[in-house]
């Protein structure tokens, strides 16, 4: 139950553990530099930043877990177990008739890495994580996650105009 709610924290729930099947990264996460992402692709782009993209993903996970609806999170993170493990736990959650209510994370900064030479890039996302009202089932109890502050590393990969998140883990403060 505590990797249950570790991993429901985790995407605003990916916040309070680890989402990696590693505990540690070995990877130099970029320095985090302020940045401003808006949560839509600009219209005069045709490719969309790094930056944007987690924009836009941090807005769908904040959908996912409030409608219960999974399937645009799991589009763009289709490559990442810990975010299909935690899209997995939203949909158990409603299927049993429970719900997730949050205002999700606020990324108070991102760092780009220089792009690899396949195109993927990491970022350093110092978030803010609302806090978390939930019930696992209908008749289940109302938990809480209190929220705070923590940095997520999160991969990417080229895909077409846009980018797929390919891990995502939590690192050590």
């Amino acid at each position: 139950m505590k990797r249950f709610l570790a991993a429901l924290t985790c995407c605003a729930l990916l916040t309070l553990c680890s989402c990696s099947d590693d505990s540690s990264s070995s990877a130099d996460p970029p320095s985090p530099t302020p940045t401003s992402a808006s949560s839509e692709p600009s219209p005069t782009q045709e490719v969309e930043t790094p930056e944007e993209f987690v924009a836009r993903w941090i807005d769908l996970n904040t959908s996912m877990q409030n409608t219960g609806d999974t399937k645009a999170f799991r589009r763009v993170s289709s490559k990442c177990r810990p975010c299909l493990s935690t899209a997995d736990q939203v949909d158990s959650i409603y299927k049993a008739g429970g719900y997730v209510k949050t205002d999700g994370w606020t990324a108070k900064s991102i760092a780009a890495s220089e792009p690899g030479t396949d195109g993927a890039v990491q970022l350093t996302i110092a978030v803010i994580s609302a806090p978390t009202e939930y019930k696992e089932s209908s008749d289940g109890q109302i938990q809480r996650l209190e929220g705070g502050d923590f940095r997520e590393l999160m991969s990417i990969a080229p895909n077409g105009n846009s980018w797929i998140v390919t891990n995502l883990e939590q690192l050590a403060e």
